[in-house]
């Protein structure tokens, strides 16, 4: 817990109890006591006010910092530009997929927590959403058959789609109207993990063959 939390809280309360002993002294017709204890206890409260939005904005950054493992993502390359794909998810299931062209993408549909729910402790919830190949050549792309699967079910209560149809009147909330996606180069035998973060997945090379075909793409 950020100390600012804990000073602010403390200066909060110290500013109502001068000004229940300000009320007091004003009862009492102590009118130059009860100002001057009512006059502390407006300093103390904006001083708590500044401690708290503070420590409100530490969390809000911590948790729009913090990153939740998604899936893992293996390549067995079988001929050129064609990979055979082994996705695990992070809820155990695993599945495969027969991928076509030089990079592979992966989408996800993300329900964004504004500021309030974050200091709150809600995080960016996601469905994963489609799987695709991609090919780094534009005529290629255009002329090969696309390879392109949904992987992801809707549940009986999408929240997800209420939320962008009611978007009006919940964006103060959470924001559904958001896409994310991450693409980098298929490789015989690499390895990727996903994770997301508030601001949407986020894709690293786990092993030598990822790591060498990410540099071989950016071209170091």
């Amino acid at each position: 817990m950020p100390a600012s939390l804990i000073i602010g809280a403390l200066l909060a309360t110290l500013a109502v109890a001068l000004g229940w002993l300000g009320f007091r002294r004003l009862r009492r017709r102590n009118l130059t006591g009860a100002l001057s204890f009512e006059a502390a206890g407006i300093i103390l409260f904006a001083a708590s006010a500044v401690m708290l939005l503070l420590a409100s904005n530490t969390l809000v950054y911590q948790r729009l910092s913090y990153e939740t493992p998604v899936a893992h993502i293996h390549f067995a390359q079988q001929s050129p530009q064609r990979f055979l794909v082994t996705l695990k998810q992070h809820d155990g299931q695993t599945r495969q997929f027969d991928l076509r062209g030089d990079e592979w993408q992966l989408d996800a549909r993300i329900l964004k927590w504004h500021g309030v729910a974050n200091v709150l402790g809600l995080d960016a919830q996601y469905r994963l959403h489609r799987l695709s190949g991609r090919y780094q050549q534009l005529e290629q792309a255009r002329a090969a058959p696309p390879s392109v699967y949904d992987i992801g079910e809707p549940p009986p209560l999408d929240v997800w789609r209420l939320a962008a149809q009611y978007g009006e009147w919940l964006n103060w909330l959470v924001d559904a109207a958001y896409g994310s996606a991450v693409y980098l180069p298929m490789s015989d035998d690499a390895e990727y993990e996903i994770q997301l973060s508030q601001s949407g997945l986020l894709a690293r090379p786990v092993n030598l063959a990822a790591k060498q075909a990410v540099s071989r793409w950016i071209g170091l």
